[in-house]
């Protein structure tokens, strides 16, 4: 199952490449050209706040075409879109539909990867809540021994 940021990561690419064929599990050997391969991200802890830590993602979509010229006019647009969008992309929910909410991207690159092949990476840091238990609330607090 897909996360939910990861799939409107791979939705927004797809859509900004033209929905070229994906493929998210290992590549054929007669894989269709132009495409675009998904392989699962890179995840690091990052820490963030009190209650919550980063789950500090690194995805890398590699584009194929025909020529390495193609292949970088494939990752190109998606360069571009994501930059021009302030680096933001609109959360979707199991249906495909837009939330309202967005995922921040902290980094982009786009580098060539092989012949015929170009390699963009994303990163962003995923926000989660510490596995915190219940804690009582404070009843009273005295300071200077007094009541406040």
């Amino acid at each position: 199952m897909l996360e939910k940021e990861i799939a409107s990561i791979i939705k927004f690419i797809l859509d900004s490449a033209g929905n070229p064929t994906p493929y998210y599990h290992n590549m054929p050997e007669s894989f269709a050209v132009p495409s675009v391969y998904f392989p699962s991200p890179e995840i690091s802890f990052e820490p963030d706040t009190f209650s919550t830590y980063g789950a500090d993602y690194m995805m890398f979509a590699n584009f194929f075409h025909s020529s390495t010229e193609l292949a970088y006019e494939l990752a190109l647009p998606v360069f571009h879109s994501i930059n021009a969008d302030r680096k933001l992309i609109p959360l979707i929910d199991i249906n495909g539909k837009n939330t309202g909410y967005y995922v921040r991207i902290k980094d982009i690159q786009l580098k060539k990867a092989d012949e015929c092949a170009y390699q963009l990476q994303v990163n962003w840091v995923s926000r989660r809540p510490y596995n915190c238990g219940e804690a009582q609330l404070i009843q009273n607090f005295y300071l200077n021994g007094g009541k406040l």
